[in-house]
């Protein structure tokens, strides 16, 4: 008789130990004021994620392509990059070279150098990858990244200067200010001009001694 009501003891003990396991055991209340600082956490977070997707940040800055180049291809000759306000995406270039369109002589921008070959001016547009940094003109040849001093351990060359490394390995470098201001861009343009007049003056001179030896 005993053994049978210790039986029926256990059986009804047993499933409640097992329901509480199940439901679990109730917790103690939090205080007003930390409920109120949880919620607030909350919100803040959601917010800060709100607002981190709605304005991503933006990978690269085109904006450090705006300089006057040196280009060691072509000493003295001018190379400008100006990126647009309104699209950042794109740029214009400027600048000079001397020699005839497609001339595989790699000619600087010599007084010398005007004088012989002439010089003459050249523009183009292109994109920039505001992800990558990457710039491009689309014609495969002014295909490149901007390359900030220091960056690379390449032996290419001017790694220790900011500039445009372009694919042939060839890297225009950031001219320094006071050079590469409005002021300095002027007096180069002025001293390619009397360049160029000079070159012109020099050919004619030529024409006109041949004329008179042809005379004579």
């Amino acid at each position: 008789m005993c053994n049978q009501s210790l039986f029926l003891l256990l059986s009804c003990i047993i499933p409640s130990v097992n329901a509480w396991k199940k439901v679990g055991l109730p917790q103690q209340r939090q205080p007003l004021w930390k409920q109120v600082q949880t919620k607030a956490t909350g919100v803040a977070l959601g917010t800060a994620l709100v607002v981190s997707s709605s304005f991503p940040a933006q990978a690269f800055d085109p904006s450090v392509y705006n300089n006057n180049y040196d280009d060691p291809l072509h000493p003295m000759c001018l190379r400008r990059i100006e990126v647009n306000k309104s699209a950042p995406n794109s740029f214009h270039y400027a600048g000079t070279a001397v020699g005839s369109e497609g001339d595989k002589v790699l000619h600087g921008c010599s007084s010398k150098e005007i004088q012989e070959f002439t010089i003459r001016r050249t523009a183009f547009d292109g994109t920039i990858n505001l992800d990558t940094g990457r710039i491009s003109a689309g014609d495969g040849i002014h295909e490149g990244i901007w390359e900030p001093a220091n960056s690379v351990s390449t032996k290419l060359g001017f790694e220790d200067v900011d500039g445009i490394r372009w694919n042939d390995g060839n890297k225009w470098t950031v001219k320094t200010k006071s050079f590469g201001s409005k002021a300095g861009e002027y007096i180069f343009l002025a001293y390619v001009g009397f360049s160029t007049l000079a070159g012109v003056k020099g050919v004619w001179d030529g024409i006109q001694r041949k004329r008179q030896e042809a005379s004579t």
